[in-house]
């Protein structure tokens, strides 16, 4: 976890979860950042969020992108 002028940010091996109260949320580990490129003039990269992997109670390997102002850090891997 780094955070800088009131900014979190998220690298591989965090532990994270979502933040907001929702029951069954998972506890994930942060698998890296996600961007898109946009051809045209200029080929822009925009970022599009954090993507986490975690497993369900049944053992089921689940993977997904989310906003950073979704997640809260649990753990990160320094810790």
């Amino acid at each position: 976890m780094i955070e800088s002028m009131n900014k979190v940010f998220f690298t591989p091996g965090d532990i994270v979860t979502i933040k907001h109260d929702i029951s069954n949320r998972p506890t994930m580990l942060v698998k890296g950042k996600e961007t898109k490129t946009i051809r045209g003039n200029d080929d822009a990269t925009h970022f599009k969020g954090i993507r986490c992997f975690w497993f369900t109670v049944d053992g089921k390997y689940e993977e997904e992108t989310f906003s950073t102002k979704d997640l809260v850090h649990v753990k990160t891997k320094a810790q």
